[in-house]
């Protein structure tokens, strides 16, 4: 039975041309690194606390993204609205009167 690492192994020309360009940017960030052009985390200062109320202010709850989930209870509502709307047959609005004409026949 071949291994794991056997059957997750690539082949192709796709994988010299990755390891191609990871190599030209181990190299570029070496160079940076090397030239003190590296980026550098940003200092404590400038990383600004806000709180939860502030962010929550700022979300818009409105727009082509945003829908409120409609509630059960809304649901059954309409639900029952529309049954009362749509017309039943009559022969289909009391099933225990159908039973009583298919005993008379």
């Amino acid at each position: 039975m071949p291994s794991p690492d056997a059957a997750a192994r690539h082949t192709g020309a796709g994988v010299a041309r990755r390891q191609a360009h990871h190599e030209r940017m181990r190299d570029e960030r070496a160079r940076e690194a090397a030239a003190g052009n590296a980026e550098l985390p940003p200092e404590d200062d400038a990383v600004e606390m806000a709180s939860a109320a502030q962010l929550l202010d700022s979300v818009a709850e409105a727009g082509p993204n945003y829908t409120l989930l409609r509630s059960k209870e809304k649901n059954s509502a309409q639900l029952l609205v529309f049954r009362a709307n749509t017309s039943t047959p009559p022969d289909r609005k009391n099933p225990t009167e159908n039973k009583n004409k298919m005993e008379k026949q």
